[in-house]
């Protein structure tokens, strides 16, 4: 989810004018005796002059331009064609209309620097026109060359209304784009255009979008409370098509080969992508203090996804009464039995996928824990919403706290508000309480 998409345009910058204005005639008699109108070469209609309108905040004339129910062709040029020879016509109506590329005025960007419509009312805090250039379509997501969006240039100059209306408008869309991933996925099972946009929306992966995947500029995390959940909310889980045919971003990862430097401050896959580094220590510590309550002892305590065993290594310096780690990879495991874990009295290793060993903890066991930190590689973020189904069923009632690596959208922080916004908003519809803090410098 939240793709940092640059939506693609032609040049149609006001230096080019003079040869666009030339092209223009030219495609004019090579149309013949299709009706063809076109702005006059000083009037043109580009995306500069909308960009003009936004910034200075004329929504009179932002209006006008929006309102215009025109056609254009690949250019951008207003087209109104009509022809009765089916030779000349690509796609035709009944009536022989011709159907040219809609170039929508409120998603246009400039082609040099990238900047669109939103970005210049939502930097000049024109929360009206933001919102009449949302309601014609206009991308809340789109960047510039900068990689700033529009919701970026709102926050650095703290129009905060107009943050608002992007993060609520961002935040829409992105759970609307993730329920219809959720219900293709259903039914029409793994086709190849839904796993195209699963995977261009999957979690550890490196474009910055709704992910587990790690940055050392990510320095925040979700802490959650589980005081509201009520008591018959003790069976939640994922109710959708088993394990094996849920995406993810490195499908074959356990059977891939993984190696550690000789430090011990580094987990490599096979591709050289960091499965964990030895820079998260601190938030990991962190993350221990936080999910034994401020550091209690004899908690119970559970981690997903063992990597360098940071986390684990924290929880232990709070004596829990019984601490259980979850870990999917062979090698991973062969080292946490070469390293002694399995000989520690409080731990207890569950060697398998946390989709088939939850189930038994949970149902078979009915464990019920304080705590719970989930940190996994290679999966997807449909992954993690099916984790979170399962809170309300193992996550202590009274005061449990739960945990995760916040990767969330981390090469933009105004994506990353929205989309920590997205998993707030899922997790209150499980009962769970949710804030999200800043105690901690890398």
């Amino acid at each position: 989810m939240i793709p940092q998409v640059m939506t693609n345009m032609k040049n149609n910058n006001q230096n080019t004018n003079d040869n666009n204005y030339d092209n223009n005639i030219k495609r004019k008699e090579e149309l013949g005796e299709k009706e063809c109108h076109y702005h006059h070469k000083s009037n043109y209609n580009d995306v500069s002059i909308m960009l003009n309108a936004c910034q200075s905040g004329d929504i009179n004339l932002v209006k006008s331009l929006l309102s215009q129910n025109a056609n254009c062709d690949d250019d951008g040029i207003i087209v109104n064609a009509k022809s009765n020879n089916e030779s000349d016509v690509n796609n035709t109506s009944g009536s022989g209309d011709i159907t040219h590329s809609i170039h929508l005025l409120s998603s246009l960007q400039d082609h040099k620097t990238g900047r669109s419509p939103l970005m210049a009312a939502a930097e000049n805090g024109h929360l009206e026109i933001c919102h009449l250039l949302l309601d014609y379509g206009a991308p809340w997501n789109a960047v510039d060359r900068q990689g700033k969006c529009a919701g970026n240039y709102a926050t650095d100059n703290q129009h905060w209304d107009v943050v608002n209306l992007l993060v609520d408008a961002g935040t829409k869309a992105e759970l609307i784009l993730s329920a219809s991933i959720r219900l293709s996925m259903l039914t029409k099972g793994n086709d190849e255009d839904t796993m195209k946009i699963v995977n261009e929306c999957g979690t550890k992966a490196d474009k910055g979008i709704v992910s587990s995947s790690k940055t050392e500029d990510t320095n925040e995390k979700i802490v959650t409370t589980n005081d509201s959940i009520a008591a018959d909310q003790s069976k939640y889980g994922p109710s959708h098509k088993p394990v094996e045919f849920e995406p993810c971003t490195k499908p074959d990862y356990l059977k891939r080969n993984v190696q550690y430097n000789d430090e011990n401050t580094l987990l490599l896959d096979d591709d050289n992508d960091a499965v964990m580094m030895e820079w998260e220590r601190p938030l990991m510590d962190l993350h221990a203090q936080i999910i034994t309550n401020d550091g209690q002892s004899q908690k119970i305590v559970l981690n997903v996804g063992f990597g360098l065993g940071i986390i684990d290594n924290a929880l232990q310096k709070y004596n829990p009464k019984l601490h259980v780690i979850i870990e999917a990879h062979p090698k991973v495991y062969r080292k946490m039995i070469n390293d002694g874990w399995d000989k520690k009295p409080n731990v207890r290793i569950c060697f398998g996928k946390w989709q088939d060993e939850l189930p038994k903890l949970i149902h078979d066991e009915k464990i019920i824990f304080d705590g719970i930190f989930f940190d996994t590689y290679g999966e997807h973020f449909t992954d993690l919403e099916d984790f979170h189904s399962l809170l309300p069923g193992m996550l202590n009632t009274d005061g449990g706290i739960y945990s995760f690596f916040n990767g969330l959208a981390p090469d933009n922080l105004f994506f990353h508000g929205v989309a920590c916004q997205c998993v707030k908003l899922q997790l209150a519809q499980l009962g769970l309480q949710s804030e999200f803090a800043r105690k901690c410098s890398l």
